[in-house]
């Protein structure tokens, strides 16, 4: 018997993998680029899984990969330099959206009456507004954090331990975490000073206005 190719429809739990389908069309109103097509139609089984086992609802892997799909094709738009590790790229944009997805939708479990509602509660998912926060923070000093810091971000978000990431790129943990840490400081005070230029600036328009 032929093996499934890693697209070929096939099964995972009662889901059936749905045929890839993307829009193509380059005049709709979010376009994505042919080279993040391609990278989703590679990952389709494997973004369905994934969307399966995280949110239960494998119906949802057209609308899911689409948005990353395009916001991808942004960032690519913006980078050039994602492209060379766009599959790494969009792995780990998906990871984080439905990490996020399931963080945001999850319900509150208790146990008990109502009166042992604050004694016994407890979440059963974490914070989804702190995970929504994280990922904006990461997301606004990515521009100004060198591609190693980078780099290590990328491993960390692909969840990889920090035992791991530090075999990968020939590093002791203490160097990894050093290293990332003091590069998203450097990254976070380059942003302040771009935001107070930015302020700088507004303020001398306006008062060369009046």
């Amino acid at each position: 018997m032929p093996r499934a190719g890693h697209n070929d429809r096939g099964r995972v739990g009662p889901e059936a993998v749905p045929p890839f389908w993307l829009p193509t069309d380059e005049h709709g109103a979010r376009p994505i680029d042919s080279c993040v097509l391609a990278v989703s139609k590679e990952n389709w089984s494997w973004a369905f899984r994934l969307i399966s086992k995280q949110l239960h609802d494998g119906t949802r892997t057209r609308e899911i990969v689409e948005d990353v799909a395009v916001e991808v094709s942004d960032r690519l738009g913006a980078n050039r330099e994602v492209s060379r590790n766009l599959n790494g790229y969009f792995r780990t944009a998906m990871i984080r959206t439905v990490k996020t997805l399931a963080a945001r939708e999850s319900r509150i479990t208790y146990e008990g009456g109502i009166q042992d509602l604050e004694a016994n509660h407890q979440l059963s998912a974490p914070d989804w507004t702190r995970v929504f926060e994280d990922h904006m923070a990461l997301e606004a000093l990515v521009p100004y954090m060198s591609h190693a810091v980078r780099q290590i971000m990328h491993y960390r978000q692909l969840d990889y331990s920090w035992k791991r990431l530090a075999q990968r790129l020939s590093l002791t943990e203490k160097q990894a975490k050093s290293r990332f840490y003091y590069g998203a400081r450097q990254a976070y005070d380059e942003l302040l000073a771009v935001q107070a230029r930015r302020t700088l600036a507004e303020g001398n328009a306006t008062h060369g206005r009046e």
